[in-house]
């Protein structure tokens, strides 16, 4: 009697657990997220942060980014930080890879953000301020083309920059 229990138990929980694995994914981070745009800054109300409407390179003009992103080596990510705390207020920094992948919004066709909300934005990698642990000189980027992570980029590789800040 016991063994046909545990048995039952068995097959009750391996059926859960199939269930659990093939049930719907959850839905993305970007449409969990609650944008209000004031400008060239989208305040993310779900997650706390100020963002920069455009790209590192580009400008807010006429209710649009304009101009082309500013593809950087990870070195050069600390002077740019340092002349937009200057220019437009401190706290300024690169995303987590996870706060950018909060970005990331499945479409017909690149770039994988809500253009509405994000302009013209460059439809390629993006650096993030966290590094990959097995690779420590190799910092995470999102990739809004493909809308992947990559966690193997040098940092000598040219990537666009879009800087964030608490609230």
């Amino acid at each position: 009697m016991l063994v046909a229990a545990n048995i039952k138990n068995a097959f009750v929980f391996f059926f859960m657990s199939v269930g659990i694995l093939t049930a719907d994914p959850l839905p993305t981070h970007a449409q969990e997220t609650t944008f209000v745009a004031k400008g060239p800054i989208v305040i993310d109300v779900l997650g706390g942060l100020d963002w920069m409407r455009c790209s590192i390179g580009q400008v807010w003009e006429n209710d649009t980014c304009v101009g082309s992103a500013l593809l950087v080596p990870f070195a050069s990510v600390a002077s740019l930080i340092e002349r937009a705390e200057r220019n437009i207020g401190p706290g300024w920094r690169l995303p987590s890879r996870e706060e950018l992948e909060r970005l990331i919004v499945i479409n017909p066709e690149p770039p994988m953000i809500d253009q509405n909300v994000f302009p013209n934005t460059y439809p390629g990698l993006y650096w993030t301020g966290d590094t990959n642990w097995l690779m420590p000189n190799a910092p995470w980027s999102i990739n809004f083309f493909t809308s992947y992570a990559y966690g193997r980029a040098d940092e000598g590789r040219t990537v666009a920059v879009r800087l964030v800040r608490p609230r």
